[in-house]
């Protein structure tokens, strides 16, 4: 009968098994642990927030987010320690409305990463004002677009916010929507007639399109936003168009006055996106040997096509004679200038 073989760990071999679990309960431990919301001393404006923040051994910092419709509002961060065990943590905050529930939460962010704790609220005390129509928010556009930067811009109408009443705004932006990201919230107190303001953005991806909007938000948390924007960051260096082709039609014509279609297309490089491309336009000349008949611009559609129709009134000059057509896409900020290949048309 053949013998069972048996594995017996050597000492290094247990050695690394009683590593392993120790680091992997060291990871699964270094998250911030975070319990125990609650609040305490709620009054018209103001209340003081608690919890509980276990530093998993790793410095930690922590901050509560708050608001009525969303966490709008985030108290400034804290140090939690670096120890081992739970430790009371407490933050007052003010400037609130009278009669209003609010949500909150605590959360707390080490080397390893951050945690949320659950969704709590409190109800200040005192008769909630009337819910006001807020500051009024409308989109720019954008300028200083370069590489990896733009410059937002909006304008916010602050008729409709009482007489020392704060709010914020901000801006999202993002490659698409929903936006991803926003810029710091910002404060403005009204009325103040008409606002504008701006905010600089940064880290961007090149030759790409972002969306962005401005967004205020009033004292309890309502949100107004202006209309979506887009614009489109500059590439890296400019870069030649593939290819630009064009036909004039019909090659070949008896009736007067003459009539000639013009058109075609402008193939951008490869990666960059229509919507990106097809800017700029294109330049058509109508040539009798060397002297100039017509001049004319097109504009580019969003699928990089051109078309253009023309009609020559004074016909006199074309009789029985030969037009050559030059087509020039006149470039943009991502590409250089093209010239399509001639064409020859009969006329008369």
């Amino acid at each position: 009968m053949p013998r069972r073989a048996t594995l017996i760990p050597t000492a290094l071999t247990a050695l690394a098994l009683v590593l392993a679990v120790l680091v992997a309960g060291a990871l699964a431990s270094s998250a911030p642990g975070v319990t125990g919301e609650s609040a305490s001393s709620v009054g018209q404006t103001s209340a003081t927030l608690a919890a509980s923040v276990n530093p998993s051994g790793q410095a930690t910092t922590y901050a509560f987010e708050y608001g009525t419709h969303s966490y709008s509002s985030q108290t400034p961060a804290q140090s939690a320690g670096a120890g081992t065990q739970p430790v009371p943590v407490t933050t007052g905050i003010s400037s609130l409305r009278p009669g209003t529930t609010y949500h909150y939460r605590v959360i707390a962010t080490n080397a390893a990463g951050t945690s949320e704790g659950a969704d709590a609220t409190f109800t200040t005390t005192g008769i909630a004002p009337p819910e006001t129509q807020g500051a009024q928010p409308a989109t720019g556009s954008a300028t200083g677009i370069g590489i990896e930067t733009a410059t937002l811009n909006g304008t916010i109408n602050t008729a409709a916010v009482p007489a020392g009443e704060t709010e914020s705004y901000y801006f999202q932006i993002g490659p698409s929507q929903p936006y991803t990201l926003q810029t710091a919230p910002q404060q403005i107190k009204g009325p103040a007639g008409s606002v504008p303001v701006k905010a600089l953005v940064s880290g961007l991806a090149s030759m790409r399109v972002f969306h962005y909007r401005l967004v205020t938000v009033t004292e309890s948390g309502k949100m107004n936003a202006g209309p979506d924007e887009t614009f489109v960051t500059l590439p890296r260096e400019r870069l030649h168009a593939e290819l630009v082709e064009m036909s004039a039609t019909p090659a070949y014509q008896r009736e007067m006055p003459d009539r000639v279609t013009v058109s075609g297309r402008m193939v951008p490089p490869k990666g960059m996106s229509n919507f990106v491309g097809c800017r700029g336009y294109f330049d058509i000349t109508f040539r009798v040997r060397q002297i100039a008949v017509q001049s004319l611009r097109a504009g580019i559609h969003s699928d990089c096509t051109f078309s253009l129709p023309v009609v020559f009134h004074n016909s006199k000059r074309l009789m029985g004679g030969q037009v050559t057509v030059h087509a020039l896409f006149a470039g943009s900020r991502f590409l250089f200038r093209l010239e399509a290949p001639t064409r020859t048309i009969q006329v008369g």
